[in-house]
């Protein structure tokens, strides 16, 4: 049941996410539902943050270059009667540059600094943005001035590609950047263009958050895709451990089939072998099955195989294996048991069938279904082999019929010592 309720579970999400899909394609940008939505905005943060980790030692390298090109360019650009007050600004701001990317990276990188990641960004957005124009407008040589709006426009561009932020987050973070450094720039008597500046700011903000938009379309067509394939990915996980659990276990009985048994004796015979422990195998048989089934109808055959099966797993510890051998025959393995501890299981097993009470009137021995047990005990021996091993096991049970039925027979691995 567990496993057709996490499959129709998973068919119908995968369902919903064809429909996104469908959508998506129809109008590009459509917000998903709010799980969805959740999840695609927490990958999207984490995808700018192993970004920023990833390539922080080539942006060290990049930004390096840049610092001494335009500390160069500086000397020859700066007018010479403001010489000093320019380099210092240009200086001051490529610092500033270098501390907004470093702390941008310290919450990237740090686990207990990446849930602040984004207000940080934001907040290093917003400062990044005020002091740069500040910086950058205060200098006396013409082409510097022109120079700072160039800066600007990179600034607010790099920021809504590089931090993975919402892009109506970082539209009102820019737009608010862009309203105090305008008032700063008046509030100060710095001569500039009012309409050329605003629109350099604002423009920019609003050319960022574009570019950022079809950046982020394009990601979710890609979460969508990626989704689907992981829900895909989980459906045939389960099909493939149903058909594998279907392989390995008897469809009637829901204990293990003898294909499963073949592969456990082998794990279990080694292991004995190779720690010289005990290991018992116990051969179980319902007695006059045959005429139970000609008489009662095999339906309710199947029924005492079900019910028989179910109280032998009841009579056995968490580490031992049962498995149907065929029709009805059963057998169960007992690592690290020797014979006392098999005889307790076999008369645990042989009690619970009994309890069950289910009548029988074709039977010889009893009035209800009985059943013949015979068992065996491999004591890591190394001149036994496995073969040997279940042979004596399926003889102690051929004994305990051969005895007259309903009763539990041990057979030891030494034919000398057979009781």
């Amino acid at each position: 049941m567990e496993y057709k309720y996490k499959l129709a579970k998973l068919q119908y999400d995968k369902e919903k996410n064809e429909a996104l899909i469908k959508r998506q394609r129809k109008r590009a940008g459509q917000v998903f539902p709010k799980q969805l939505e959740l999840e695609f905005w927490q990958q999207h943060l984490e995808q700018a943050r192993h970004n920023i980790n990833q390539y922080f030692w080539s942006g060290v390298l990049i930004y390096f270059i840049l610092t001494v090109l335009i500390i160069t360019g500086d000397y020859w650009i700066i007018d010479r009667a403001a010489f000093k007050h320019d380099f210092i600004h240009s200086f001051l701001g490529l610092v500033n540059g270098a501390f907004c990317l470093l702390t941008l990276f310290f919450f990237a990188h740090y686990r207990v600094l990446r849930p602040y990641y984004a207000y940080a960004a934001m907040g290093l957005i917003f400062w990044a943005i005020v002091s740069m124009t500040w910086l950058t407008m205060t200098v006396h040589t013409e082409v510097f001035r022109h120079q700072a709006m160039m800066i600007i426009c990179m600034i607010y561009i790099m920021v809504y590609v590089l931090t993975g932020v919402k892009p109506f987050h970082m539209l009102l973070t820019g737009l608010m950047a862009a309203v105090v450094a305008m008032v700063m720039l008046l509030t100060l008597y710095i001569p500039i263009d009012v309409m050329v500046m605003g629109r350099v700011l604002v423009g920019s903000t609003v050319m960022g958050f574009l570019i950022s938009k079809m950046l982020c379309t394009r990601e979710r067509m890609i979460f969508l895709v990626m989704h689907q394939a992981r829900l895909s990915e989980k459906i045939n996980r389960i099909h493939a451990e149903e058909l594998l659990h279907l392989s390995q276990h008897d469809s009637l009985t829901k204990v293990s089939n003898r294909r499963t048994f073949d592969e456990m004796l082998d794990s279990f015979f080694e292991q004995a072998r190779h720690d010289e422990t005990a290991l018992s195998l116990l051969f179980i048989d319902v007695d006059f099955f045959k005429k139970y089934n000609d008489h009662y109808g095999h339906q309710k055959g199947d029924e005492v195989i079900s019910s028989i099966a179910k109280s032998i797993k009841d009579s056995i510890r968490h580490m031992d294996f049962v498995a149907r051998y065929g029709g009805e025959e059963f057998v169960v393995l007992l690592p690290e048991t020797d014979a006392h501890g098999a005889y307790a299981v076999a008369s645990n097993i042989f009690k619970a069938v009994e309890r069950l009470a289910i009548p029988h009137s074709q039977s010889t021995v009893a009035s209800t279904v009985t059943i013949s047990l015979g068992f065996t005990v491999y004591k890591g021996e190394a001149d036994i082999f496995k073969s040997d091993f279940l042979q004596r096991a399926d003889q102690a049970l051929y004994r305990a019929k051969q005895l007259g039925r309903n009763q539990i027979y041990y057979h030891t691995l030494q034919v000398e010592e057979m009781l």
